[in-house]
């Protein structure tokens, strides 16, 4: 049995209508999926923020702590600075020490080596000076490669000279005129060692004199 055309075409209608619909469903579902995920991700992104923002309250709370641990890192280095410039002054003194213990060793030494000059004579009543000389002549001949006849080549370098005398004037003169300054000898300095018996005090006592 034929359908007819109006029959035909009610249903064509019908199939349309039901695609309609399903489109619309499937159009809507499509929507809220998209509507859910934007909801989805607004959530995500609000979340971040927060945990942002969370993350900076921490930050700034943490920021007066690091400037107290500056500020002592700054102090610590200050009284480093400090301690080092103490111990760099200790350091200087020690050597200003060690090289006057040297040049007392050293003096010492040359000292004991040299041999002994002595002008006058040894009395229990004198004073007895100490003097130290150079002769100039036999320094600058030893600079200049020569020899001088008739000086002792170890006045290039301080000599030591006993002097027996009253008191520091005579023990100078006494000095100088066994060891004259026209033949290159130069004081270099002189003091006393020791009072005689009979002369333990006054003048004597205080007879010491550095010559440049």
């Amino acid at each position: 049995m034929r359908r007819s055309r109006w029959q035909r075409g009610a249903s064509d209608g019908t199939f349309a209508e039901n695609m309609g619909l399903l489109h619309a469903i499937m159009l809507a579902g499509a929507l809220a999926v998209v509507a859910g995920l934007f909801v989805l991700i607004l959530g995500k992104l609000g979340e971040a923020a927060v945990e942002r923002q969370a993350d900076l309250r921490q930050a700034a709370s943490r920021l007066p702590l690091g400037a107290q641990i500056e500020n002592r890192l700054e102090s610590r280095e200050a009284d480093l600075r400090t301690e080092l410039a103490a111990l760099q002054a200790a350091l200087g003194e020690a050597r200003r020490r060690r090289y006057a213990l040297d040049k007392e060793l050293e003096d010492a030494r040359r000292s004991a080596q040299a041999p002994v000059r002595v002008v006058g004579r040894e009395d229990a009543g004198l004073n007895r000076f100490v003097a130290w000389m150079v002769n100039r002549l036999v320094q600058q001949a030893q600079t200049d490669a020569k020899t001088i006849v008739g000086l002792d080549p170890d006045w290039a370098g301080p000599q030591m000279i006993e002097v027996w005398s009253e008191n520091l004037a005579d023990a100078r003169r006494d000095l100088l005129r066994y060891f004259p300054a026209p033949l290159g000898y130069v004081l270099l300095s002189i003091q006393l060692a020791n009072s005689g018996a009979a002369k333990a005090g006054g003048d004597a006592k205080r007879g010491q004199e550095n010559v440049a």
